[in-house]
């Protein structure tokens, strides 16, 4: 599953990336594609009917965003806040996100073999975090989403497993740091674990 993939930094505002690591030949076996919102540092259209033309992946999104690719009717898996489908062995729910620079913002719970990763896409703080318990929850923090204590809010509203920020080194570099977010998890009662992932880092879930 990849969610907003995208290859080419020079198009968006993420002024401290030159260059992003992951190369569009990389990713020859997927499967699901999910578009968070139309923001140009989210979603790459050249990029996603690239990986659609050479993977036959099926693209999740908000009909917004549907309707301008030209991809396969087939493969268009469209999908509201608030509602949920099943496609190539996976539940996945779209879940509200508040971003007011967004038409259609969107956070996903994707659902496999008893595993719940919950990918926030760009939001702010919101209450029906609390109706969110994932494995592992994906939260932005960035000035256009939540600042530190924020993410704090919310992981302490959900209660993940693993708690994963991001996009937090994309437009003020050095002023969110994943390090404090660490400590104040570790500090609370949350029996939460951070990961900070760098480019190409992964984790196991």
């Amino acid at each position: 599953i990849l969610i907003d993939p995208i290859f080419n930094s020079t198009k968006t505002d993420m002024g401290k990336i030159k260059k992003i690591p992951a190369k569009k030949q990389m990713f020859k076996d997927v499967s699901l594609i999910l578009l968070t919102n139309e923001m140009k540092e989210h979603f790459d259209k050249e990029a996603v009917e690239s990986i659609v033309e050479k993977t036959n992946a099926s693209v999740v999104a908000h009909d917004f965003l549907l309707t301008d690719l030209n991809i396969p009717r087939s493969l268009k898996a469209p999908i509201g806040q608030g509602s949920e489908i099943f496609l190539k062995g996976f539940k996945i729910s779209a879940k509200t996100a508040h971003c007011p620079q967004c038409f259609c913002p969107t956070g996903y719970l994707i659902e496999n073999n008893g595993k719940k990763i919950y990918h926030a896409g760009v939001t702010n703080l919101l209450d029906s975090f609390s109706r969110i318990k994932p494995d592992v929850a994906l939260l932005p923090m960035s000035n256009r989403s939540m600042d530190v204590v924020d993410v704090v809010r919310a992981a302490k509203l959900m209660k993940p497993k693993t708690l994963i920020p991001m996009q937090h080194d994309i437009f003020d570099f050095g002023k969110l740091d994943p390090k404090e977010l660490d400590r104040r998890i570790q500090e609370s009662v949350l029996d939460t674990k951070t990961v900070i992932l760098a480019p190409g880092r992964k984790v196991k879930v």
